[in-house]
């Protein structure tokens, strides 16, 4: 399967938010969990990993709803 032909699977992942702090929330598909959001001085970090003490960044975001987005299109962490 191609790069192009994952795009629209991604796009419609449906996702799960569950709040574990409250600065701290794990995303997650039907799938498994994707990673995690994390807001911190005004940014929203998006963090690739089912544990968020050894996830990695993969970007600061202005709004949560970007930062859900990037992990929507990295996929399922391993």
């Amino acid at each position: 399967m191609s790069t192009a032909a994952l795009e629209p699977l991604r796009r419609n992942a449906r996702l799960v938010t569950r709040a574990l702090s409250a600065d701290l929330v794990q995303v997650s598909t039907p799938d498994g969990v994707l990673g995690h959001v994390r807001s911190e001085h005004g940014a929203h970090l998006a963090l690739r990993g089912h544990d968020p003490r050894s996830a990695v960044v993969i970007g600061s975001y202005p709004t949560v709803g970007l930062a859900l987005e990037a992990l929507r299109q990295r996929g399922r962490s391993l």
